[in-house]
């Protein structure tokens, strides 16, 4: 039995994933049209990109706190889906996991952190955010209230910003990021078309690929000595790109070729 239940594993065990799986690959039960509900075991730590795409009857499904990763576009076109849970234990969320889910209306999240009015920010010490599904109107049993991006204070609990999580904010104009925190995730703030400065704290080690693509606003940014680690096009085609080439500590393949 292989560790990694994939869609030509459903021709065997069905819609019954057994308790040795430790992940679900991409496109598991993609346009499994007449799935309603499955049961996920506490064995899975991963579920794979479009992996429940099209599964146009699912309705529910509970996500175990086994759970570390789902990947991209996974409830893509689940039209019927009406709530979900997002454990703690999730570290990486993927993009557009909930588009066209146009019944979800509630999401239960175990460690949520902030609302603003494009993301809903979870858990720690790595900070992971979604964006808001069309029709949702339940957070934790309560209506929604959306807050201004530019009030959220990130807690000293955080030790990493997750991929993709400020990612095209586009009222975002400044942030702190707090001496807590040690990685700055993939594509984090990319399409921050309004961020104009940020200040990166020494504790930074790493920034992730395209971390600050297209922020064209961006006019003041600090670059610490403790950043050994810059992602493919980091700065590309940010606001003060010309002027981060002047620092010779900064790899070419960080800015637009």
């Amino acid at each position: 039995m292989v560790f990694k239940y994939t869609k030509y594993d459903r021709n065997t065990y069905g819609t019954t994933i057994p308790s040795e799986v430790k992940s679900l690959g991409d496109k598991c039960f993609k346009e499994c049209s007449l799935l309603t509900t499955i049961n996920i075991p506490s064995s899975i730590t991963k579920i794979g990109s479009y992996c429940f795409k099209g599964c146009s009857l699912l309705t529910t499904i509970n996500i175990p706190s086994s759970i570390s990763k789902i990947g991209s576009y996974c409830f893509y076109n689940c039209d019927s889906l009406t709530t979900i849970n997002i454990p703690s234990s999730v570290i990486s969320i993927g993009d557009l996991c909930f588009i066209g889910c146009s019944s979800l209306t509630s999401i239960n999240i175990d460690n949520l952190q902030y609302i603003s009015k494009e993301r809903i920010f979870m858990n720690e010490p790595v900070l992971i955010s979604i964006e808001i599904p069309d029709n949702l109107q339940i957070i934790n049993g309560k209506n929604i209230f959306k807050k201004d991006i530019n009030e959220f204070i990130i807690p000293s609990s955080i030790t990493k910003l997750g991929d993709g999580c400020f990612s095209n904010c586009d009222s975002l104009t400044t942030i702190n990021i707090p001496s807590s925190i040690s990685e700055i995730g993939n594509y984090c703030f990319y399409g921050c078309y309004s961020l104009k400065s940020i200040n990166i704290p020494s504790s930074v080690i790493s920034i992730g690929d395209e971390c600050f693509y297209e922020c064209t606003s961006l006019t003041s940014i600090n670059i610490p000595s403790s950043i050994s680690e810059f992602g493919w096009e980091c700065f590309c085609e940010c606001g003060c790109e010309e002027e981060l080439k002047k620092n010779k500590t900064i790899p070419r393949d960080c800015f637009n070729k």
